[in-house]
């Protein structure tokens, strides 16, 4: 779906809308500057009808990708639980899901700066900053960005993941729940691409992987020998 805010004139109070994202969904919307936001499942922002004032402002918990529409008088600020930020036109992608204690943001084109607390780091596209939410360590690694983001156009992907990981992915991304029934422990790693319309194909090539088999009761999948 896409939303997109009509105009209103400027008032004393700002006044915010806020858009939530349920498991296994996405959205799409275009904010009164033009900036374009894709949100991922289980993901909430909440952003003014209107910007006012010299920056534009929202607040993200969740996944989303952002094409922010420059302006260099008014830099365009991302505020999370964990970090700030701070960008005047550009593309990128946070993600502040919290797995494995982990937030991160992914910078596919021009520049941002990142604000965690005192500390600062600008990271240039390709790159991934990644703040550890337990330790407060920082850390820039260097990416392959387009497909970090290749969720906002229907496709997920798993880069030689552990098992915890796939599975949480898989049921925010197919709004499931998934029950390992097998008794097992699984140390194997994950690679793949999965659309979202195909929730089947992506549990039979786990379950081949590992050697297992499944059954599906609606929105609940058992992992079973």
């Amino acid at each position: 779906m896409v939303y997109k805010d009509s105009l209103v004139q400027a008032v004393e109070k700002a006044v915010f809308n806020k858009v939530t994202v349920p498991r296994g969904g996405e959205f799409k919307l275009t904010l009164s500057d033009g900036t374009v936001v894709h949100l991922n499942s289980e993901t909430v922002l909440s952003y003014p009808v209107r910007f006012a004032g010299d920056t534009r402002e929202v607040e993200l918990h969740g996944e989303a990708y952002f094409e922010v529409a420059k302006d260099a008088a008014r830099p365009f600020i991302v505020k999370t639980s964990h970090y700030n930020i701070e960008v005047l036109g550009t593309r990128f992608e946070v993600n502040t899901y919290g797995d494995r204690d982990e937030v991160s943001a992914t910078l596919v084109e021009g520049s941002v700066r990142v604000g965690v607390g005192s500390r600062f780091v600008v990271i240039k596209p390709n790159q991934q900053f990644t703040f550890n939410t337990k330790s407060g360590t920082i850390e820039v690694n260097e990416v392959d960005a387009a497909r970090e983001v290749m969720w906002k156009d229907g496709i997920l992907v798993i880069d030689n993941e552990a098992f915890r990981d796939v599975v949480w992915k898989l049921e925010r991304w197919y709004g499931v729940s998934i029950v390992n029934e097998t008794g097992l422990v699984f140390t194997q790693s994950f690679s793949g691409e999965f659309d979202r319309e195909d929730i089947h194909m992506a549990i039979e090539s786990l379950c081949t992987n590992l050697n297992i088999t499944y059954t599906m009761d609606k929105d609940r999948i058992i992992l079973k020998r």
